[in-house]
């Protein structure tokens, strides 16, 4: 099975009587339903329903591992314990303690769009052979529409506007960090915005991420990812599109700037290619 090497992702280890209850209140997801031995999505947000970081959980019978982007490592770590004051819980950064491998083809946890199975390892363990590199599995999430932190995911991003509200959000476990906006824009049943896969039709290999998309004179979106395929031969992307340009047969013009159009994309249907 192909394998990718994850050991740069930030780690975190919760323990202590009141873990699941404390996490539970940082994050979108039901920690609780996670079963001994089962990992989970779930989104870290502010008070404003906004992210601040998108983690994977993983349920042990003594304690939660955490893993989250690399680049988050010390924010996010004063962010989840930060509201740890008499709680019977402690968070430790074990990021340099536990080799982390993802092993692609069976398994119930979803990090690119297909089903996969996580290998967390003892520090000085040698892990299995990865022969995933990092644009090999960017590619792959491009593929199925998966976001990505730094690139479709921030601070200035709400959950449904990612598209990540069945995936990552829980609408009916107990309160949380910004539960009440997210669950606001639930029940408007609208963002201004989508995350959508897209495709070039021409001038793919001049399309960068934070092109602009325009629809005739109207400002579209913006292009947050680019990477060409090889196997489909064609460019594929995603981009925040605004929720009222968002026709299925919409083809939007793409470039630095207004004047500067340099490709032509429409929105593409992810499907078996």
């Amino acid at each position: 099975m192909p394998v990718a090497n994850l050991s740069h992702r930030a780690k975190y280890r919760l323990t202590g009587g009141d873990r699941v209850r404390y996490l539970n209140g940082q994050v979108t997801a039901n920690v609780a339903r996670l079963k001994t031995g089962e990992t989970g999505y779930a989104l870290v947000p502010n008070i404003k329903g906004k992210l601040e970081g998108d983690v994977y959980i993983h349920a042990r019978e003594a304690d939660l591992l955490i893993d989250a982007p690399g680049e988050l490592r010390d924010a996010l770590f004063g962010r989840l314990g930060k509201y740890i004051i008499a709680d019977d819980c402690e968070l430790e950064d074990v990021t340099d303690d536990f080799p982390l491998f993802h092993e692609l083809g069976t398994g119930a946890v979803n990090r690119y769009g297909v089903p996969g199975r996580d290998l967390w390892l003892p520090a000085g363990e040698a892990g299995p052979q990865a022969d995933l590199t990092a644009e090999s599995l960017d590619l792959l999430r491009l593929e199925h529409g998966v976001p990505a932190w730094g690139a479709e995911l921030g601070p200035d991003v709400f959950p449904q506007e990612a598209g990540l509200e069945d995936r990552a959000v829980d609408f009916h476990k107990g309160c949380y960090i910004g539960q009440e906006i997210i669950s606001r824009l639930k029940s408007v049943g609208r963002v201004n915005r989508l995350l959508l896969p897209l495709e070039a039709v021409s001038g793919g290999a001049e399309l960068a991420a934070g092109h602009r998309l325009f629809l005739d004179d109207a400002e579209a979106g913006v292009v947050t990812s680019v990477r060409f395929h090889p196997g489909w031969q064609k460019t594929i992307a995603m981009g925040f599109v605004k929720r009222t340009l968002a026709g299925p047969e919409a083809v939007f013009h793409a470039g630095p700037e207004k004047n500067l159009l340099s490709s032509t994309v429409k929105i593409r249907k992810i499907e078996s290619q």
